[in-house]
């Protein structure tokens, strides 16, 4: 039986408390219903560092130098640790078990990890599924911890990916750096020494590259369209560009107000309006 489309949406530049409410917003529609699995492609007003849900920002970020360097803190509605998001592409996708995804935060990022995999393929890049076990490091960094399914080239990772479930469907957002912030980003890592900061950017540098490693003339079009081609052939299931609804538009806005212009609203559980 032929499916309905899956959708696709690219919700443009945002701030950075609203990329992570509309985020919200599409699963909750999702669950409601109203909408079908959906890939969203965004990029943000100006550079921010989303936190895992459980991340303590008074032991990892130096907020003064954020605050300095105009850089924003927003906390995501997912795990996982801190991102840079400044001259990356960033993506969310949400699907649930009915429409195939297996049980299990590892199983999914496997399966969806096809979805990336095929993307970058179509960039040029020849990635594959990492099969190293999971390995936590002492930085605050999402790239510098692995996991049983990251995307690997020439044994460097590429994509960071983390996810939240809610009854059967979920919420994984993802970013691929384009260029090397690390240096600037590992700056507003806190660290007990200069010394310990020098030796942890060097660790990260040692496991993780740019897309521009690899393809130095794809641009944030190229990748976006990369993206809703690689999903569409895997999922087997075409991707309509749609804009989002005014009800989910309704509900970031609402999110917004009462979730993540904050960063202390972790303990709160995501649940249906």
């Amino acid at each position: 039986m032929q499916t309905a489309p899956y959708r696709y949406v690219n919700t443009g530049i945002q701030d950075a408390a609203l990329n992570m409410a509309i985020d919200e917003a599409i699963l909750q529609h999702h669950l409601q219903g109203s909408i079908p699995p959906t890939l969203r492609v965004f990029r943000w007003q100006q550079p921010a560092i989303s936190l895992g849900r459980f991340q303590s920002i008074e032991r990892e970020i130096e907020e003064e130098d954020c605050a300095r360097q105009g850089v924003l803190l927003v906390r995501r509605p997912t795990g996982g640790r801190a991102v840079y998001h400044r001259d990356e592409f960033t993506y969310s996708i949400v699907i649930g078990k009915r429409d195939g995804v297996p049980s299990g935060v590892v199983a999914a990022y496997a399966y969806l990890s096809q979805g990336l995999m095929t993307a970058l393929n179509l960039l040029g890049v020849q990635a594959v599924i990492s099969d190293e076990h999971v390995s936590k490091s002492p930085s605050a960094a999402c790239f510098a911890s692995s996991t049983q399914a990251d995307l690997t080239s020439g044994g460097f990772k590429l994509v960071g990916s983390a996810q939240v479930w809610k009854d059967d469907a979920l919420l994984q957002q993802g970013s691929l750096p384009l260029d090397d912030r690390a240096a600037e980003f590992f700056s507003f890592l806190r660290f007990p020494s200069p010394e310990a900061r020098a030796e942890a950017l060097q660790l990260y540098l040692q496991k993780t590259t740019p897309l521009h490693t690899f393809a130095p003339q794809a641009n944030w079009e190229d990748v976006a369209q990369a993206f809703r081609q690689g999903f569409s052939t895997f999922l087997h299931n075409e991707m309509v560009e749609e804009e989002l609804s005014p009800s989910e538009w309704e509900l970031a806005h609402r999110l917004v107000e009462e979730k993540y212009s904050k960063l202390n609203w972790r303990k709160e559980r995501i649940t249906l309006s």
